[in-house]
């Protein structure tokens, strides 16, 4: 989970990290973003209905669709009304889903 502060300098800190159960195969990617997203959320002391932005990585891996856009991902932990935003980037979207993040 990253913040932009006022959206001014163009500095994201990062306030809360969240992960899936490593290894542990069998359920949806949403799902799994899911519970590293409200893990991340619970790091940061950070409610979901105070969160302004979504951001989103989509990306394949080995052939299976990692699809998990920030619409997804918003839906799954409840839309709130915060803005959505998805990229896609192959290898580097997760980098450039902070890149996102961090220009909003």
């Amino acid at each position: 989970m990253a913040y932009g502060g006022d959206g001014m300098s163009g500095e994201v800190a990062v306030l809360g990290a969240g992960m899936h159960p490593w290894g542990k195969w069998g359920r949806g990617f949403v799902e799994y973003g899911v519970v590293a997203a409200r893990a991340a959320l619970a790091d940061a002391g950070v409610d979901w209905r105070d969160v302004g932005s979504v951001v989103g990585a989509d990306t394949v891996r080995a052939g299976y669709p990692g699809y998990v856009a920030g619409a997804t991902f918003a839906k799954a932990l409840g839309w709130q009304g915060a803005r959505v935003t998805s990229v896609y980037a192959a290898c580097a979207s997760g980098a450039q889903a902070i890149n996102a993040a961090r220009a909003q």
